[in-house]
């Protein structure tokens, strides 16, 4: 992500630590349920601390951070708190000419449950002088084949999956209501950024404030020339009320010297009723998902990380668990990128032949 950076190699070290997530605090769920709840939360609360004491002049350890990939160069990934703190950070990042060009078109989605009146928001942002603290509703982080977050609030129990359909400019969130007393209105708000992934979005530049929704469906393309936004949601409603966010400070810039305050576009809201035993799934890409759908891409893209950990259940290790191959096998394929070669030169050699030379 930050090869046009001149960047230490204390903070080469630092990069790859916080993208990898330390087996030790999020060993699986199945094998010691009660220890990775307890462990999680104060996990939790060390990392929301974090955000307040980044400085220039001492050393810091950043907030954790998670990651999905395509396989065409885009990802998704953020912090496990839900603040984004660099400007790769984001919900789609796609690649708009695999595996280049890269684009941040959707910076986040942050959520808010309404209940008896009541609003919940799980949304955290470092504004500066303020930083929201949705997180104080996150009861657990965890990370097998894909990151899965656990939400708790007045007897509600929200589980959030992320994942990416490999081959594709898209990301699956997988929204399932373990528990709830009765009907809750899950609103989603979704941020743009619409920008390279280099740059920092801003308040001056004219995103288009048109938006189609239709079928639960939102569309949205920011400006001419760039892809657009799908964002499908399952049986939802819209409302439209187009205003910038202001000034979101992304702590990681900062304690580098970089610029660090980036404005984001909102056109409206999307709303959806869920209730106990509900799984809702939501598809946000640059192609039109219409004929698509979320559980389906999810159980592909699980079933094909499932077969990468096919030939590790089948080896013998004698110096290393499985656990930690099973790991190491997945954050690998992560970094795998697929290239399209050209099959002749401008000169009109043939592949081969320019290896030949």
């Amino acid at each position: 992500m930050l090869q046009e950076e001149q960047i230490t190699a204390q903070q080469e070290v630092e990069t790859q630590k916080t993208i990898i997530i330390e087996v030790e605090d999020y060993i699986p769920v199945q094998q010691k349920q009660a220890v990775i709840l307890q462990k999680a939360k104060v996990t939790i609360k060390k990392e929301a601390d974090a955000l307040q004491t980044s400085s220039n002049n001492e050393p810091w350890a950043a907030p954790s951070e998670w990651l999905e990939t395509n396989g065409l160069g885009g990802w998704s990934g953020s912090t496990i708190i839900g603040c984004n703190t660099r400007r790769y950070h984001g919900l789609l990042v796609a690649a708009t000419k695999p595996p280049a060009e890269r684009m941040n078109l959707l910076s986040k989605l942050d959520e808010t449950i309404v209940v008896n009146n009541e609003r919940y928001e799980f949304g955290t942002n470092d504004y500066g002088d303020i930083v929201t603290k949705g997180h104080q509703y996150l009861d657990s982080f965890s990370k097998e084949l894909f990151p899965a977050w656990l939400y708790k609030v007045n007897g509600i129990e929200l589980k959030k999956t992320i994942a990416m359909a490999h081959d594709e400019n898209t990301t699956l969130i997988m929204y399932d209501v373990l528990k709830a007393y009765s009907s809750f209105t899950l609103e989603l708000l979704p941020l743009v950024a619409a920008r390279g992934y280099h740059a920092l979005q801003h308040a001056y530049n004219n995103i288009w404030w048109d938006v189609q929704f239709e079928n639960g469906i939102f569309c949205n393309q920011p400006y001419e020339n760039v892809p657009h936004i799908y964002i499908a949601v399952p049986g939802a409603a819209y409302t439209h009320h187009p205003n910038w966010f202001y000034k979101f400070n992304y702590a990681v810039e900062k304690y580098r010297g970089l610029d660090f305050e980036e404005d984001l576009f909102n056109h409206g809201t999307i709303s959806v009723e869920l209730k106990e035993g509900d799984s809702l799934g939501i598809i946000i890409s640059t192609e039109n998902p219409s004929e698509k759908n979320a559980h389906e891409l999810f159980e592909k893209e699980k079933q094909r990380k499932l077969q990468l950990l096919q030939p590790i259940k089948t080896s013998t290790y004698q110096s290393t668990s499985h656990s930690t191959i099973q790991h190491l096998t997945l954050a690998a394929d992560q970094f795998i990128v697929k290239r399209t070669v050209p099959s002749s030169s401008p000169e009109g050699l043939s592949f081969t032949q320019i290896l030949q030379r």
